[in-house]
């Protein structure tokens, strides 16, 4: 098994049920979520083409992601392009553990990366008309490209005059006309977050940790580590004669994380390494940059290693194997038994969903917070009362042990790698599980 096709998780499932919806339906739901609708919208002409499986739906993220690390390689030229250094950063940006792992990701991480840097790009070859459909695909993407176009409106606003004021702002007088459609939509998922979240605010450690997770990824294994003191060491015999060039880059990288952890601060936490990773292309532009004194064996040996610890990641998949579970439902549910999701920390019921499970989640209290996918819920994916069937199927990632139903006694469990299936016999019956 690859990470082609492993199971989707929730927040995957929860894109590939949106995405099989009409066009109109997908953007009138997505506005009462947390995202713009840009990748829903292309995920669902490319299911129509490709089918609906699990490598259908990562091949087009991986698609997005090879084109980013091209729009990558492509501005490493245009800042040397007198240099044979700027394919090293097509190879540091398709390596790296951390983009690596959202390039098989079915959710629009991809396509932001892309968006961004193609935004970028164009923005350093002065191609508006490119630079303005670019920066517009980013901004229906994700809402944090926002910080991007910031980013390249502080060099604008640094280098404006009399004369050139008007030509220098017309393309984002035209952006903000091409986002004025989102902007209520914008406000509306706005103030949802606000309403609270479910990132805790950020510290400094957590910053420290953002940039170790764009270098190393999310997993820090031995061989990680290793890489991490090589990219110091790079950094450390790193000749900066460029200054211009490097300000940019670092701006590039920093403005938005800067504005993202004080936003954080001040209001709702919407500090987040995966919302962040357009910021990872300008350290790996900085890295790559020629100005340095070590040989180019040293490079490749990184490289290397990159490519051992990307083959052992693409090659174990650590997402819970919900098609197993929903095939094992479906051999053994009959008519006699209820099949519900439990709400725990989270809940399964897109996976539910997506495998062909009719498993609303029980929830007998209270209600759902929005950011657990209340947007595209229907009035019959949530119960207050349990089903009156012989036995119950319960679906469940959280402690089996605190897991109770009232009316019914534990019976089974069984371990899906830490995804489990719970059997809940109706009390005061004597059958069993067949």
């Amino acid at each position: 098994m690859t990470q082609f096709d492993s199971s989707l998780w929730g927040d995957e499932a929860w894109a590939a049920t949106l995405a099989v919806k009409p066009i109109w339906k997908i953007i009138t739901i997505v506005s009462k979520d947390t995202s713009p609708p840009l990748y829903y919208l292309l995920l669902h002409i490319w299911m129509k083409i490709f089918g609906t499986s699990e490598p259908s739906i990562r091949c087009l993220s991986f698609l997005f992601f090879l084109a980013a690390s091209f729009f990558v390689f492509l501005i490493g030229k245009s800042l040397w392009e007198e240099e044979k250094y700027p394919f090293l950063t097509f190879l540091l940006a398709f390596l790296n553990p951390f983009l690596f792992r959202y390039g098989f990701e079915g959710r629009m991480y991809s396509l932001l990366l892309l968006t961004t840097t193609s935004s970028m790009y164009f923005f350093l070859k002065k191609k508006w008309t490119l630079y303005i459909i670019s920066t517009l695909a980013a901004l229906y993407t994700h809402h944090f490209s926002i910080f991007l176009v910031l980013t390249q409106l502080f060099w604008i606003i640094k280098g404006i005059t009399r004369k050139n004021f008007f030509s220098s702002l017309k393309p984002y007088l035209i952006i903000g006309l091409g986002y004025l459609p989102w902007l209520y939509p914008l406000y509306y998922q706005t103030s949802l977050v606000q309403s609270g979240f479910w990132l805790s605010k950020p510290t400094f450690k957590s910053v420290i940790d953002l940039f170790g997770n764009f270098l190393l990824g999310t997993e820090k294994h031995f061989l990680q580590k290793a890489v991490f003191l090589g990219i110091l060491f790079i950094l450390f015999f790193r000749k900066f004669k460029d200054w211009g060039k490097d300000l940019f880059l670092l701006s590039w990288a920093i403005i938005p994380i800067t504005l993202t952890f004080s936003i954080s601060l001040v209001k709702s936490s919407i500090f987040y390494d995966r919302y962040l990773l357009y910021c990872v292309p300008p350290i790996i532009l900085i890295l790559v940059s020629p100005r340095r004194t070590f040989s180019l064996t040293f490079i490749f040996l990184v490289i290397f290693s990159l490519m051992v610890i990307d083959w052992h990641y693409f090659t174990h998949p650590t997402k819970r194997p919900f098609r197993e579970l929903a095939n094992y439902v479906k051999e053994n549910l009959k008519p006699e038994y209820g099949l519900i999701n439990y709400n725990d920390q989270a809940h399964h019921l897109f996976e539910s969903k997506y495998y062909g499970l009719n498993a609303p989640i029980y929830l007998p209290e209270g209600s759902l917070p929005f950011y657990t996918g209340t947007a595209l819920m229907e009035e019959k994916d949530i119960i207050k009362i349990l089903p009156n069937k012989e036995k119950i199927m319960v679906i469940s990632s959280g402690d089996p042990g605190k897991i109770k139903l009232p009316g019914y006694t534990f019976e089974e469990k069984i371990d899906f790698k830490n995804l489990y299936l719970l059997w809940f016999k109706k009390e005061n019956t004597n059958s069993h599980c067949g």
